[in-house]
């Protein structure tokens, strides 16, 4: 769905400034904040591996 709804922005969509939703990126293209999304899920869905591998050992 991630990569469906990126591809529908197109040319323009990617373009446009994002708004005040965004924060610091209100005024900066959609094409910067894609890219710290995805960084940022990386980073957040490591970080949630890590912490499941570091106690699934106490769970038994």
């Amino acid at each position: 769905m991630w990569s469906s709804g990126v591809r529908a922005l197109g040319e323009e969509g990617m373009a446009k400034p994002c708004g005040p939703a965004e924060g610091p990126f209100a005024e900066h293209p959609m094409s910067d904040l894609i890219p710290h999304l995805n960084r940022e899920a990386i980073h957040h869905g490591a970080e949630i591996a890590l912490l499941h591998d570091l106690w699934a050992p106490t769970k038994h």
